[in-house]
């Protein structure tokens, strides 16, 4: 039976989505107001089309309100017994995305999507070549931040950007850098592949213009074997390991030792973030215009055009996303609202709520599973990066998004989080000379420019007498390794052990034997002259002793320390840069803020329509 109604409701799906306007009023305070669009009123009233007025139900006396009588009752005769009388006509209401469990209320859904109406409620369905990721249909073929699966985000190496092509994750690299396996490499300077990919400098060699020399030439700085003009070097600018932070969709530059950025075709700067204008809901049609978004739904930009989608699960009446078995101004449909004594049940306005539902405000709800209403009246839930907002056993969670699984208080990628790889709380291990990552839920080693891996260990085969020339290649008792050769003395570097190791640049032995440079999550250590440091890897630029992602991190939105502010009703968020807001579930977003449109007289019903006066606001409506 669920399959052949979803069938339909499939077959049902409209060229377009209609948006109604709705009548969202009292009945007991609808005397001598006028008829809608649609010649119709609220529950209890009928409009008198000869004077375009509602009155109630049985006053109605003139020969056009009768014609208009006859006409409604027409229809409802030519409607099934499983058919309900709409506006638009007959309808099935558990499968017509038109009418979603009451008359005109619609179902929406997101860009390459479409809304369909199962058992009454609303859910979206993608388009061919689309997959649902939580809220939003994705190409996983080629989204950057959905490749081959929800969640699997292609990182953006220093200097380029991570691009999906068939599913599989790649970089693009700017400028005259070079793709060398997952990163992008000036191979002007850099020891690890100077001249070519893989081509690395011996020992105490540097890169400079493509060639391994003794040292650095024409006043270029030598930041851990590479030679670069600091004033113009986006990677170490201003200073050795200095690195300007890569906005999504943009590339790092660094002129006058400042740092900067630049932004790809099709997107604009706004503030530290590179934005298409066209469909950002925080940047729509120019930087800083956010849309507003009613409660239950998110905000969207088409074309520069703001605009809003529903939750799953609720339905379109106007500008608000209901649940019409429940909401008791659109009781049964849009519109239907239920009298002041009344509450709403199963999409029927009543006397009292059945068995243990709660009557919150005329809606009947369940206290432990109602994200709006969670224990208590009122309690509402927030959400969270990658997770709506849940009511469990009556107490706030949440309900994380496809790809991602709730560590704690948050939704993590098992995949690719270095701190909850696999598992929850399974960290993996900082890496001497190299970065530790997380790929396919298995820890796994980054090596350092002049490191090879062996045994998911970096290793310097030109210094390392178990893997001297090559992994695995040990030196005999007595002997060191020197320059990837086994031999009995070291000649002008210092002896550590049976390694022979310059102590001014390696991170096992910075300064002095066995010194093991060990840097903070998302970095790759350094030693220069003697001093071990770290460099952050991208998106993640240094923050105080650690790395942090300005992208993403709210308490490092843009910038180091530039913390977003805490929002009455809801959270803060941080995306591309931008401080934003993500309002608990029952609250809409209007102008940024998170605000109650049932009870506030600023924003009653919709954002911006104020009640005059003394006038309060009461389930969304302004009455004396």
């Amino acid at each position: 039976m669920r399959l052949s109604r979803l069938i339909r409701a499939l077959l049902l799906l409209p060229a377009g989505l209609l948006s109604w306007g709705c009548a969202n009023s009292i009945s007991s305070i609808l005397d001598g107001k006028a008829c809608d669009a649609r010649q119709s009123c609220s529950s209890g009233y009928q409009c008198d089309v000869s004077t375009q007025i509602c009155v109630r139900a049985g006053e109605l006396t003139s020969q056009d309100g009768e014609a208009g009588q006859a006409g409604q009752a027409a229809q409802s005769a030519s409607c099934s017994n499983s058919e309900a009388s709409c506006d638009s006509g007959c309808s099935h209401l558990d499968s017509d995305a038109q009418n979603c469990g009451g008359c005109e209320a619609t179902c929406t859904a997101p860009a390459h999507g479409a809304g369909v109406c199962l058992d009454s409620a609303c859910n979206f369905a993608c388009t061919k070549g689309y997959s649902a990721c939580g809220s939003v249909c994705v190409d996983f073929q080629s989204d950057a931040e959905n490749c081959g699966t929800c969640g699997a985000h292609c990182p953006d190496p220093l200097g380029g950007a991570g691009v999906c092509s068939a599913g599989k994750c790649g970089v693009a690299c700017a400028g005259d850098l070079t793709s060398c396996g997952d990163q992008c490499r000036d191979t002007s300077s850099d020891p690890a592949n100077c001249g070519a990919c893989g081509t690395v400098c011996a020992a105490g060699l540097v890169c400079s213009a493509g060639v391994c020399k003794a040292s650095c030439e024409g006043g270029l700085s030598n930041c851990a074997g590479a030679c670069l003009d600091v004033a113009t070097s986006a990677s170490n600018c201003g200073a050795c390991g200095a690195a300007c932070a890569n906005p999504l969709h943009g590339t790092a530059t660094c002129s006058a030792s400042t740092c900067d950025f630049a932004c790809s075709a099709g997107f604009e700067k706004c503030d530290a973030a590179c934005i298409d204008t066209s469909q950002s809901a925080t940047n729509c049609g120019s930087c800083g215009h956010a849309c507003n978004a009613p409660a239950n739904g998110v905000a969207t930009c088409t074309a520069k055009q703001c605009g809003s989608t529903c939750s799953v699960g609720f339905a379109k009446c106007g500008d608000s996303c209901v649940k019409t078995d429940s909401d008791p101004a659109n009781c049964g449909g849009c519109g239907k609202a239920c009298g002041p004594n009344e509450v709403c049940a199963s999409g029927k306005c009543t006397s009292s709520c059945p068995g243990s539902a709660e009557n919150c405000s005329g809606a009947c709800v369940n206290l432990a599973s109602d994200p709006s209403n969670c224990g208590a009246c009122a309690t509402m839930c927030n959400a969270g990066a990658h997770a709506g907002a849940a009511c469990t056993s009556s107490k706030c969670s949440l309900n994380c998004d496809p790809g991602y699984s709730l560590c704690g208080a948050a939704c993590q990628n098992l995949d690719s989080d270095p701190q909850n790889c696999g598992k929850c709380s399974v960290l993996c291990p900082a890496a001497p000379n190299g970065v530790s990552l997380c790929s396919a839920k298995q820890c796994v080693v980054s090596c350092n420019n002049g490191y090879t891996k062996c045994s998911n260990q970096c290793i310097d085969q030109t210094s390392d007498p178990k893997n001297c020339g090559a992994c695995g290649k040990a030196c005999a008792a007595g002997q060191v390794c020197q320059g990837g050769k086994c031999t009995t003395e070291c000649g002008g570097k210092t002896t550590c052990g049976a390694s022979c190791v310059d102590t001014t640049s390696d991170t096992s032995n910075c300064g002095a034997c066995s010194t093991v440079c060990m840097p903070p999550a998302h970095s790759a250590p350094t030693c220069n002259m003697g001093k071990c440091g770290f460099q952050c890897q991208s998106p993640f630029i240094a923050c105080g002793a650690g790395c942090i992602d300005p992208r993403a991190d709210i308490n490092n939105c843009n910038a180091c320390d530039a913390k977003c502010p805490a929002v009455p009703g809801g959270t803060p968020t941080c995306a591309n840069g931008q401080c934003g807001v993500m309002c608990a579930s029952g609250n809409s977003v209007c102008d940024s803020k998170c605000v109650n449109t049932t009870s506030d007289p600023k924003n009653c019903g919709s954002c911006g329509n104020k009640c005059k006066g003394n006038v309060k606001c009461t389930l969304g409506l302004c009455l004396l």
